[in-house]
């Protein structure tokens, strides 16, 4: 073990297989997203790519956004609180956004809408003005890491909780509390509700155990040998999770996707287990990719523009995240709020990725051109 470990923290520059697996994982949100904004019935491909991303997908960001806790610069509590405010902040700011888009299109078929299409606008605006996605979660998590940073908690301290949590979660999920304003608040955390698409509750095990992992990877001197380790390890869990899975539900896909999916927003600690399995593997093939390009150069940055495009999604994730969404329901909006078939749900991921990447490059483009404006102002 101490030719892997040492006492020492040295393993503390960007961890960049990270990286690459949350700007992999936007491609699937922009598809997956693409039928579920428009209430859109998945294809068949479709419906295998959510399955298998449903062991990863929101729990890579949670679990990487533990990570990143800990090889952060600045991770004293008060700006884990800070940066908890900021996110749940995101997430209302964001329904703003999503609400807008939906209302954008109505004056322009309101006289051609089908009934059904009426009630889908109406519930669809209702639910987004309360919305509860990866922001609000990420945002409780944030105050959550920040009581434990204060706290002092030990690497085995977060793998505790996080065990405790994983076992806990399933028989604390929607507990009613019936007192007015608390009880609406202790559902967005632990309640069951239209307007809640993942619950803190569930995915704290993920952050915890990120955090705990990043603990461990800065005394990491050898990252090779270290994810062998995980490589296989981790391969076992994985090909022990998709053989049980297919061995009780491999005959009928509607019911294996639909169990998955329920498991995917409220996982139970085997599945918590089942999903770090997956993200390490792909973490650990990512890692050996990069090494075999990189060929000893520290400084090394890639030139395929592939490449460079999923990193930068991954600096820019939130700005991704936030914006693909209000796309698809400008689209569906104007086809009077009715879903499209599977191939038009694909086309229509392809709209948003070029739409969302005009918007983000061009914000990024603008932002310092203002601010050195403001600036310029300021001094004169």
């Amino acid at each position: 073990m101490n030719t892997v470990f040492s006492q020492e923290e040295i393993n503390t520059g960007r961890q960049r297989e990270f990286d690459y697996l949350k700007g992999i994982f936007m491609l699937f949100i922009y598809l997956i997203h693409a039928f579920q904004a428009t209430l859109s019935p998945e294809d068949t491909v479709t419906s295998w790519i959510y399955m298998f991303a449903t062991m990863s997908g929101a729990a890579i960001f949670i679990f990487v956004m533990g990570v990143g806790t800990v090889y952060s610069k600045n991770a004293s509590p008060a700006a884990f609180v800070k940066s908890g405010f900021r996110m749940i902040l995101y997430q209302y700011l964001n329904n703003i956004a999503y609400v807008a888009a939906l209302l954008l299109p109505y004056p322009f078929v309101s006289g051609r809408m089908s009934q059904a299409g009426l009630e889908r606008f109406w519930f669809m605006v209702k639910i987004y003005i309360q919305y509860t996605n990866i922001f609000f979660i990420t945002g409780i998590l944030y105050l959550v890491l920040a009581l434990l940073k204060k706290l002092g908690v030990k690497i085995i301290g977060y793998v505790i909780i996080g065990a405790a949590v994983g076992i806990a979660a399933p028989f604390v999920y929607g507990t009613p509390v019936n007192v007015p304003v608390i009880g609406y608040l202790v559902q967005l955390l632990i309640g069951d509700a239209d307007f809640v698409s993942f619950t803190p509750l569930y995915f704290l095990s993920y952050a915890l155990f990120g955090a705990a992992f990043g603990k461990v990877l800065r005394h990491v001197k050898d990252k090779a040998g270290f994810y062998k380790v995980l490589a296989v390890c981790s391969s076992i869990i994985v090909m022990l999770w998709w053989g049980l899975v297919f061995g009780k539900y491999g005959s009928n896909l509607p019911e294996m996707m639909a169990v998955l999916s329920d498991a995917y927003t409220h996982p139970n600690l085997w599945h918590v287990a089942a999903s770090l399995a997956h993200i390490l593997l792909f973490a650990a093939v990512i890692f050996y990719i990069e090494e075999r390009n990189r060929k000893g150069d520290k400084r090394y940055e890639p030139k395929n523009p592939i490449a460079r495009q999923i990193l930068y999604y991954s600096r820019h994730i939130s700005k991704y995240y936030a914006l693909h969404v209000p796309v698809y329901f400008v689209v569906f909006g104007c086809n009077g709020y009715e879903g499209f078939l599977g191939w038009q749900c694909w086309l229509l991921t392809l709209l948003s990725i070029l739409v969302t990447e005009c918007m983000v490059r061009g914000y990024n483009f603008m932002l310092p051109k203002i601010q050195g404006r403001l600036s310029a102002g300021r001094a004169g």
